[in-house]
């Protein structure tokens, strides 16, 4: 194997290697962690997990800054939840987290952004798709709480969602794949991969690190969407999430 696919082998894995940070980190008195950012720390994860994202494997040409879905909120990202299978429990609590995740998202984005969960697939523009069992597992790999949920360009693939030379997003649809069988898909992780199917390519303190979500990864979100795309680092305004 050369050097260079091997390191977009390995890059590929690293980002879809995504059970959602802790789940609910507590502290003494059992009260979820609130894990807070300044502005400062705000600027530099949109930096780090958005502006400075490298597609390794599919090098694309765009303009600097950031990337995301266009025209927002006027124009709505469709979120296509396909209809459980009948009888099937986990399917339908996996639907079920997918429509509180967007509620949860309209709510803390409210003038940013807007999801509009749609119950058959789109036939024009990219949305974003929800897959039952799909999630993407390394061969050979038993770690499945670690890869319990990834957001990639297909069902049961690692392979990362990319921007497109406007600064868009290129990859349609985006897949948020819940689960693979074998591990505990919480809330929270149904939030955090929505998060990475905005254009969040990689983990902060806050976002995987540390906890699945937090106040600081509201922020980010919102600030890359209080800002118009191709946004570079410099010129960010810093936005804050609803309370």
């Amino acid at each position: 194997m050369k050097f260079s696919l091997m390191v977009a082998t390995l890059f590929t894995f690293a980002l879809s290697a995504c059970g959602g940070g802790n789940s609910g980190s507590s502290n003494s008195n059992n009260q979820p962690t609130i894990t807070t950012a300044t502005d400062t720390e705000i600027i530099a994860n949109v930096k780090s997990s958005n502006i400075d994202f490298l597609p390794i494997i599919y090098p694309v040409n765009r303009p600097a800054g950031t990337w995301r879905w266009p025209s927002t909120p006027n124009q709505h990202v469709l979120v296509y939840i396909p209809a459980p299978a009948s009888g099937n429990a986990t399917e339908q609590d996996y639907a079920s987290k997918a429509q509180n995740a967007i509620t949860q998202i309209n709510t803390k984005l409210r003038n940013f952004l807007v999801l509009e969960p749609v119950s058959a697939i789109p036939v024009n523009g990219n949305f974003i798709q929800v897959g039952y069992g799909t999630s993407f597992v390394p061969v050979g790999s038993t770690d499945y709480q670690s890869y319990c949920a990834n957001v990639s360009e297909g069902l049961n693939l690692g392979n990362v969602i990319q921007p497109d030379s406007q600064n868009g997003i290129k990859s349609n649809p985006v897949y948020v794949n819940l689960g693979n069988g074998h591990c505990d898909v919480t809330q929270a992780i149904v939030v955090h991969e929505f998060g990475h199917a905005l254009g969040l390519a990689n983990h902060f303190n806050g976002f995987g690190i540390g906890d699945s979500t937090s106040t600081a990864f509201w922020d980010v979100l919102a600030t890359l969407y209080g800002n118009p795309q191709s946004t570079t680092a410099n010129n960010l305004i810093v936005r804050h999430a609803a309370n």
